[in-house]
């Protein structure tokens, strides 16, 4: 959401994701007007990526430009990745989303307006951050009760207002510098999701990216990112915490009994590992049940779907834990269902869609019209 689309899609386009726990790279091609999956590799690390602060909003980050770009040399290279251009991610923690409503006003008189209203929302110096918008929908409103004629409608125009500091934008700008590539997009990872999971699909949806360190939930509505929202010290590493502390067991046991139990029944133990992580995941539900609730008050439109992605989304008995709690049809999200790939990678990234879901989103940027 900050630099401004090509007009011609490329025969292929690259997406990096590059997280708290690793990096994942995806190439995608333009084929018969079909896009394909051309190439695709990760690396997985805990030194590339730290968000500094309290993760309520504009969070700096703390990352090592120079090794990142080093390591991606040597991925691109062994991977044979041949894309120039490129889309990149940075968290929800790091930008600022808000909600902008403008009057009826002629299109090319918004961008003005926008520029104009924009620093009311940005918690920083404007020329401090860089920052893009969309329109995401119209509204009208009824008029004034207190004016005789108040069937008069007035209509406004919803705009999504995103901003990223300078200072992160630089981060990433040195990155791309350094490997050769052509920074076309920087966006928040909401948006990446949005697009690989959800795209244009009529309703409203929420996507609850359960990562290492934290939770992201994001609701779609009619294919536009409505708002976004961060649980902090609710994600993977966390649970692993909690099993290794209630079973008396260290980290790494405690994390391979995460993913091959997770919250299905350990039977012959007295002390279940659902009952362990419970607490956690009951945060996650409370959270996501409010924020389904106050959008289906403020849109009047019930959320349709809730879709599952990041590193802890495949924890085993999660779908089921989920959809009885929430009500709502919840599933795995799989960035992979628009894309043709040789069936020989079915398997495997089947069981890495929850990994690659934001590097997916990244790559398909480049074929939006």
């Amino acid at each position: 959401m900050v630099f401004n689309f090509f007009k011609k899609p490329p025969s292929s386009f690259l997406g990096i994701d590059i997280g708290t726990t690793g990096i994942r790279i995806v190439q995608l091609g333009l084929q018969d007007k079909n896009i394909i999956l051309e190439n695709y590799a990760s690396i997985e690390t805990k030194d590339y990526l730290e968000i500094l602060g309290s993760g309520v909003k504009l969070n700096n980050i703390k990352m090592s430009d120079s090794k990142i770009a080093k390591d991606l040399k040597k991925i691109i290279s062994k991977a044979g990745i041949v894309s120039k251009k490129v889309a990149m991610s940075i968290p929800i923690s790091s930008a600022l989303s808000s909600i902008m409503i403008l009057p009826d006003i002629p299109e090319e008189e918004i961008a003005k307006a926008v520029d104009f209203e924009a620093r009311q929302y940005i918690p920083m110096p404007i020329n401090e951050v860089v920052f893009d918008w969309s329109i995401i929908g119209r509204e009208i409103q009824s008029g004034n009760s207190n004016v005789v004629d108040n069937s008069r409608q007035i209509k406004k125009i919803k705009i999504l207002l995103v901003a990223i500091p300078k200072e992160t934008t630089n981060k990433y700008m040195n990155i791309v510098s350094a490997l050769d590539l052509k920074l076309i997009a920087l966006e928040t990872e909401s948006f990446s999701l949005a697009r690989s999971l959800v795209a244009k699909q009529n309703g409203a949806f929420t996507i609850v990216d359960i990562g290492s360190r934290t939770t992201n939930i994001t609701v779609v509505e009619n294919g536009f990112v409505v708002g976004s929202h961060i649980v902090l010290g609710a994600g993977g590493e966390e649970i692993t915490k909690i099993i290794s502390h209630g079973f008396d067991i260290d980290f790494k046991r405690a994390d391979v009994l995460k993913k091959d139990i997770g919250f299905s029944d350990n039977k012959g133990s007295e002390k279940k590992i659902s009952e362990v992580i419970l607490p956690i995941l009951s945060i996650i539900i409370s959270e996501i049940q409010k924020i389904n609730e106050s959008h289906s008050r403020a849109s009047k439109e019930n959320i349709k779907k809730v879709v599952l992605t990041g590193r802890t989304a495949s924890l085993s008995g999660l779908i089921e834990y989920f959809s009885k709690e929430l009500s709502v049809p919840v599933e795995i999200g799989n960035p992979w269902k628009n894309i043709i790939y040789d069936s020989t990678l079915d398997e495997v990234l089947k069981k890495n869609s929850p990994f690659f879901s934001v590097a997916v989103g990244l790559a398909l940027r480049g074929f939006e019209k």
